[in-house]
């Protein structure tokens, strides 16, 4: 469902701000965005610059993303081979590939939208340059 355009984003200015919206801790949070691409913005070029995220690009990597789902409460999907598979084995491998399927279209998605930002942002210096 798309939100009107009239509408404006959730932002979270801070580390705590986005754990707390998380329910999680704020070292859990930075190895989330270290390690598994978690959708926070920089607002300048180092590693200690302040952060913000829109609850939008959270909510949306949250539901696509197995990994950042507790693990003991997702059942273990067992790779079953193909053949002689009951309906419950085959409902798992397809259960896994849906999962592995939606995380790799989320961390697409994410990519192409920071891609999109520095093009922008490209953009927007070369039209100041030509004024």
């Amino acid at each position: 469902m798309r939100q009107p355009a009239t509408t404006t984003p959730v932002i979270l200015n801070s580390w705590k701000e986005i754990a707390a919206y998380l329910g999680r801790g704020v070292r859990t949070v930075q190895r989330w965005e270290r390690e598994l691409g978690l959708p926070v913005h920089r607002i300048g070029k180092g590693k200690r610059s302040p952060v913000y995220a829109t609850a939008t690009d959270l909510n949306f990597w949250m539901s696509t993303t197995e990994a950042a789902r507790a693990p003991k409460l997702r059942p273990q999907l067992v790779r079953v081979e193909r053949g002689n598979n009951t309906p419950i084995e085959d409902s798992r491998r397809l259960l896994a590939d849906a999962r592995k399927l939606a995380q790799t279209i989320a961390e697409t998605s994410v990519r192409q939208h920071r891609q999109a930002e520095i093009l922008q942002e490209r953009i927007t210096e070369m039209r100041s340059r030509m004024k």
